[in-house]
């Protein structure tokens, strides 16, 4: 099988904050953190830069934008786009040295700003290009990851699929469109995954509506010469042709982060429990409940950042009832208002660092929680330019 590796941006070769170094692997030049490979008429982005588990780096989001904005002329001559990473991951999120660095130092953070705008241009173009994505969950899937996947149309969890929502645990709030997407999971299923941080396999995505299809990881390959073999296919036999590889959960072995509970009763628990407006209420109706899911859902709440929390619950309320775009505009703005916080310089540099953080206020308890969820971003949204995402 002939593979012929295209890379759109061969024509820049900036750097120095310019971005935009990398290009295709037998170019000559600097490695390439995407590689864009073209099969007939079909296209496949691979994000390439397993030593950090696919990290999307300025690079890397840049080139992707860049990519897609020449998909978006090209549209009609394109019959689906694939979205998979290199290794064992699909992306394990952000670059969290970029994030510390801006964080910590916001009067210098203007390449944080220029790697945000990046990130938000790319999830919108995706989210809007009018061609068939799919995104192969295989691994690690966390941040920027599961952005992509989330702005993808058909969404295929392996038994290797480790989705995360960590931002809490690093003094931020949910982002990469996951405002939009968590608010509209039913029954508050998102608010749970977002403040408590937490992890799902293939059964709890399939479940809760954030994947479309399990497939088994050693089928991807098959499956995707499959569908790039297929002559302009429809909406309607691309969903075919993929239930073809679409297999049965395992009902032994459950892929879940929770096989003690059933994936019913968990989300009535979630429905019950996290349907409040405050991090406090939810934490006394958790603890109400008394269950061992229950209580164990209170400590991953109180492991993340207090005020962390309490933005990423008013974010998931706001966004439940705004458009796809006005959700990304309000999370770059809330990013810009946030940059400089002691929570999220905390948070990204313990992480760097390996050692547990150290939250303000210091007295980390669960009354730091239920104090004044507080408006002072949400007041401030308004007065800030909002991006331009065609640009």
């Amino acid at each position: 099988m002939n593979r012929l590796i295209i890379s759109v941006t061969n024509k820049h070769k900036t750097n120095a904050a310019g971005y935009l170094v990398s290009q295709s692997r037998n170019s000559g030049l600097p490695f390439s953190s995407l590689l864009t490979e073209k099969k007939n008429k079909s296209t496949i982005m691979t994000l390439n830069n397993p030593r950090f588990l696919n990290a999307a780096s300025p690079e890397m989001v840049e080139m992707i934008c860049s990519s897609l904005k020449e998909y978006e002329r090209n549209s009609a001559n394109i019959d689906m786009i694939f979205i998979r990473g290199a290794g064992n991951s699909l992306s394990a999120g952000g670059d969290l040295r970029v994030m510390a660095a801006g964080a910590q130092h916001p009067d210098k953070s203007d390449f944080l700003h220029k790697y945000l705008d990046h990130i938000s241009k790319s999830l919108y173009r995706l989210k809007t290009l009018q061609v068939p994505k799919i995104s192969l969950m295989d691994g690690l899937t966390v941040g920027y990851g599961g952005g992509l996947s989330f702005c993808s149309d058909y969404q295929v969890a392996t038994e290797n699929t480790v989705h995360m929502m960590p931002e809490t645990r690093i003094g931020h709030f949910c982002d990469a469109t996951s405002s939009y997407h968590l608010s509209r999971l039913k029954g508050n299923y998102g608010v749970y995954l977002a403040l408590c941080a937490e992890r799902s396999k293939a059964e709890d995505l399939i479940y809760s509506g954030m994947a479309t299809n399990f497939i088994p990881s050693s089928r991807l390959d098959v499956m995707v010469h499959h569908l790039t073999s297929l002559d302009a296919p429809s909406t309607a036999q691309i969903k075919q042709e993929m239930g073809k590889f679409t297999e049965m959960l395992p009902s032994v072995d459950r892929l879940s982060t929770t096989p003690d509970i059933s994936q019913s009763e968990k989300h009535a628990i979630v429905e019950h429990c996290f349907k409040y407006n405050t991090v406090g209420e939810i934490l006394d109706a958790l603890n109400e409940e008394g269950s061992r899911f229950s209580l164990a859902a209170k400590e991953k709440i109180l492991l993340g950042s207090p005020s962390a929390a309490k933005l990423t619950l008013k974010l998931l309320r706001e966004a439940s009832h705004l458009s796809f775009k006005d959700c990304v505009l309000l999370e770059r703005k809330l990013w810009t208002l946030q940059i400089g916080s002691h929570d999220l310089a905390e948070g990204c540099k313990s992480k760097l660092d390996k050692r547990l953080p150290v939250w303000y206020p210091l007295t980390h308890d669960e009354s730091s929680f239920k104090s004044d969820v507080g408006t002072r971003y949400f007041d401030k949204v308004d007065s800030l330019p909002a991006l331009n995402l065609t640009s």
